[in-house]
């Protein structure tokens, strides 16, 4: 989670401020410009004393001394608390820092020079990164800032203080529960009761209803009255016209189809009848039964706003406790 500078250079500055007798030793206005473009502009040097150790050729060794200053605050991610980072202040903008390293050179005045450097010494951790300028940083905190321990200890009562929220909102939760049931149990009797006086729900209360009407519909059986028909009306009179010869169906055919004609017609007025009645028993109950189960509704409405409310104080609280107890295990935070 610690972002190392672009180049071990950046913690290293460049030359002394020595006067050498060898034309080879690179400006100090080369190497702060090289140091400078290596770091990303983060970091600049000062102050610095060169000493040379070794020459080959165009290729000289020297030690490097001076002050490090960041040109900006420079902070590096030491733990995570749930959705809280916490940072440690790296690098404090324009607060010099010395340094120590070897820096090797090559090139010369009139081709200019290439530097590097390494063993690098400083006080300061070589990590770090600014924060950018639209960055959001409300919930971060900085462990060597002068107001941590006043935010933290703010979010930490905030977080002990989530359990007694949970626990006055189960209670609140237990008491929506009970008006659910007791509902429920207002819903299950607004359907009436069967024969054994136990109470119906909507789709039992609704099949009984249709029941009627296709009990009805059963007993009014159109083939059942036109085979009774035959037997008992059609086929006596046929036999009687037989009997007495040149017999003329006409009239008892049309007896035969007036009948049936007349029957169905019947069956539909009461099949309509019932058909009217069991909607409107139907409608009634539904229009007795909307109020208590638009109520049910905005009860479990606020039961589920309750249950997630808990789910996230419950979750974010033990994000919070078990991130802390890390950092402190770790020597981040006391």
């Amino acid at each position: 989670m610690k972002l190392a500078w672009k180049s071990a250079a950046l913690l290293l500055c460049c030359f002394s401020a020595q006067t050498f007798a060898d034309d080879n030793t690179p400006t100090d206005e080369v190497i702060k410009q090289q140091y400078a473009k290596q770091s990303d502009g983060l970091m600049r040097i000062d102050n610095i004393t060169l000493q040379q150790v070794e020459k080959v050729g165009n290729r000289a060794t020297y030690t490097i001394e001076g002050d490090m200053v960041a040109t900006d605050n420079l902070y590096a991610l030491v733990g995570l608390a749930g959705e809280y980072r916490f940072y440690e202040r790296t690098w404090t903008k324009a607060q010099p820092i010395k340094f120590s390293a070897m820096m090797t050179a090559v090139g010369t005045k009139a081709s200019s020079w290439s530097t590097e450097f390494y063993s690098m010494q400083t006080a300061a951790k070589r990590i770090g990164r600014p924060f950018s300028k639209n960055e959001d940083l409300t919930k971060s905190l900085v462990v060597n800032d002068s107001g941590f321990m006043a935010h933290f200890a703010k979010l930490d009562a905030q977080f002990a203080n989530s359990k007694a929220t949970v626990d006055k909102q189960k209670k609140q939760y237990e008491a929506l529960s009970k008006q659910v049931s007791d509902l429920d149990a207002q819903i299950d009797h607004s359907w009436g009761t069967d024969a054994n006086g136990k109470p119906l729900d909507r789709d039992t209360a609704l099949r009984a209803k249709n029941a009627e009407i296709y009990a009805l519909d059963s007993k009014n059986d159109m083939n059942k009255f036109i085979n009774q028909y035959y037997i008992n009306v059609y086929e006596p009179a046929l036999i009687a016209c037989q009997k007495k010869g040149n017999c003329d169906t006409t009239s008892i055919n049309a007896a035969r189809d007036k009948a049936q004609e007349e029957k169905r017609e019947e069956y539909a007025r009461q099949h309509d009848a019932i058909s009217t009645k069991v909607k409107a028993e139907i409608a009634a109950l539904e229009k007795k039964v909307e109020p208590l189960m638009k109520k049910r509704e905005a009860l479990r409405g606020q039961m589920v706003v309750l249950e997630s409310s808990n789910y996230e104080l419950t979750r974010d609280a033990k994000d919070w406790e078990e991130g802390v107890a890390q950092m402190r295990k770790e020597g981040v935070i006391q």
